[in-house]
């Protein structure tokens, strides 16, 4: 996007993730902003979770989110990745994919609570 885009907490963005390293994400993929919402209007950088393709064995696990519809807008089955925080500068924001659900919303801040050892919302 060439012009600074309104980001919200929930929205799926499309985002440049190259050049990575190792286990980090690469190519653009579509990842959920979980950065709160003073920090998207303010800051430089936009905190996500990536996602995956959707199977039932990913679903299962504790730290990924089921964002099949009814939970989010994608068209694709996808899971979103809670133990993989990144904060990505704005200039990777390549556009808006959609937007989860409160329901898949609340399912991402159970999953970062676990994977940061952190007490439940």
């Amino acid at each position: 996007m060439t012009e600074p885009v309104e980001v919200h907490r929930g929205d799926i963005l499309w985002i440049e993730c190259d050049p990575s390293v190792g286990s980090e994400p690469r190519k653009v993929r579509t990842c959920v902003v979980v950065s709160n919402n003073l920090a998207n209007r303010h800051a430089a950088g936009v905190t996500v979770i990536p996602t995956l393709s959707y199977s039932a064995t990913r679903a299962e696990r504790p730290f990924l989110i089921d964002l099949r519809r009814p939970r989010s807008t994608l068209k694709a089955a996808r899971v979103a990745n809670a133990s993989c925080i990144m904060t990505y500068d704005r200039m990777r924001v390549v556009s808006r994919a959609g937007r989860v659900g409160a329901e898949a919303l609340r399912a991402i801040d159970r999953a970062l609570a676990i994977h940061l050892a952190i007490a439940e919302p």
